[in-house]
């Protein structure tokens, strides 16, 4: 009985002077490196989805004016050409599920100066894709985020530290991307690849497009729902650009007429304009692939987007 009850006795000596203090010690670091993580790689990257997420949550600047879309209105939308007020909150890999969120989180706020948002549409039509599971974490305590996720979401990322577990390198890269912009251009969320393809790889990836049957289609009850928040927000003016395609991309395109129609819906809602460069010819050299401008294509296109939205506000 005795050595039972000292056994039992030293057990606890170990728990309180070696064990608790490991543990604290390791939650304590593991809370500060976590802290330091998200102001300085997640919060300090504003081409990151991550950013773009808690920044469209929390930032009330009066003057901003935003643009939405995927990556083709990320690597087109240059806002310094645009003005000083613009910034591009275009996502990778995300589609018009994602742009929904961001543009109701937009129209809750009242105190705007202007009331232009800038949606880029892309000629797929209206679906569902919330691309990389980075761009959420940071923001996946918000319901909202988390209904965005759907059944991506997973309980460890309810959890701090844990839920970058696997991810702190994808963070870092694109941090660093941002930093040293070596092949890319970067200017308050656009984020554009600065190559000029040799001819002999943009023709081979226009010779596969060639041989890809794209088609325009639309997930039916995610399209009401985007066509009513448009109609809802009357205060708000939409301006719906198209980014140009590469020629080769329309080759194999299955129903030009049901894209032709949609961008006709969207015309007739009164608080909707839209330009579309879709079909416009840009030659090889401005494009990073068939459905991607590069830098230079960005700057013609900025360019002419802006000239525009000048006769919009003529």
């Amino acid at each position: 009985m005795h050595k039972e009850n000292s056994s039992i006795s030293n057990f606890k000596k170990y728990v309180v002077s070696i064990l608790l203090p490991v543990v604290l010690l390791v939650g304590i670091s593991m809370a500060v490196f976590t802290y330091f993580f998200e102001r300085k790689i997640i919060l300090g990257n504003e081409n990151c989805g991550a950013y773009k997420i808690n920044r469209i949550l929390t930032n009330t600047d009066p003057n901003e004016i935003p643009i939405f879309g995927s990556s083709r209105a990320e690597n087109s939308y240059i806002p310094e050409i645009l003005g000083d007020n613009y910034f591009n909150y275009g996502v990778e890999a995300t589609q018009e599920n994602v742009m929904l969120f961001f543009i109701r989180e937009e129209c809750k706020k009242k105190n705007k100066k202007s009331p232009l948002i800038i949606l880029n549409m892309d000629l797929d039509g209206i679906n569902t894709k919330t691309g990389d599971i980075i761009s959420y974490l940071y923001n996946s305590d918000n319901e909202k985020v988390r209904k965005l996720l759907g059944d991506k979401f997973e309980l460890r990322y309810s959890i701090p530290f844990i839920k970058y577990v696997g991810q702190f390198e994808n963070y870092i890269r694109y941090y660093l991307n941002n930093k040293m912009q070596l092949t890319r251009y970067s200017n308050k969320g656009a984020f554009i690849d600065k190559i000029v393809l040799p001819p002999k790889i943009m023709n081979e990836l226009i010779e596969y497009r060639k041989r890809v049957a794209d088609i325009f289609l639309n997930e039916e009850p995610l399209k009401v729902e985007f066509f009513n928040t448009l109609r809802a927000n009357r205060d708000r003016q939409f301006v719906i650009g198209i980014v140009p395609y590469h020629s080769c991309y329309f080759t194999n395109y299955k129903n030009p007429e049901d894209a032709k129609a949609f961008v006709n819906e969207l015309r007739a809602i009164p608080n909707v304009r839209v330009f579309d460069f879709s079909g416009v010819a840009y030659p090889d050299s401005l494009f990073i692939n068939t459905t991607h401008l590069n830098y230079n294509g960005a700057v013609k296109f900025t360019t002419q987007f802006r000239d525009s939205l000048n006769t919009l506000k003529n």
